[in-house]
């Protein structure tokens, strides 16, 4: 009588999970460093000296990397669940990463809501930078 809880995770499945951590996790590296250098105003003007390709780079990509990192983070969150339903040894370790990679995500759009509330409190547009 052989029950799914009594079989054990393939090797592959755990890695996969520790390779889809670390995905998460430099995405959420990037996402962050990308974040902090929005929000300051000397990163948009050239008494920052930082090179143009690198504020392109930030200004271009960094919402459709928040997006891509949701929908990642979402869809590994979802096997971390599955897996810890089926109670399998490498769910408990993955369930373990979730809260530190839900909470970079979190830390990031707190980043992104502290400038534009400050903004907004003190009646200048939204994502505006003194110059």
């Amino acid at each position: 009588m052989s029950t799914a809880s009594t079989k054990k995770q393939s090797p592959a499945g755990g890695r996969q999970l520790i390779a889809g951590a670390a995905v998460n996790f430099t995405f959420l590296a990037v996402l962050f460093l990308f974040a902090c250098l929005r929000e300051q105003s000397m990163f948009w003007t050239n008494v920052g000296n930082w090179p143009i390709w690198l504020r392109e780079l930030v200004g271009a990509s960094f919402y459709p990397l928040l997006l891509l990192e949701l929908l990642l983070l979402m869809a590994f969150s979802g096997v971390c669940v599955r897996l810890l339903a089926s109670r399998c040894p490498t769910g408990m370790t993955a369930v373990a990463v979730l809260p530190l990679l839900w909470t970079l995500f979190l830390l990031i759009v707190v980043i992104l809501g502290a400038n534009n509330l400050d903004n907004l409190i003190a009646g200048q547009p939204l994502h505006w930078h003194r110059e």
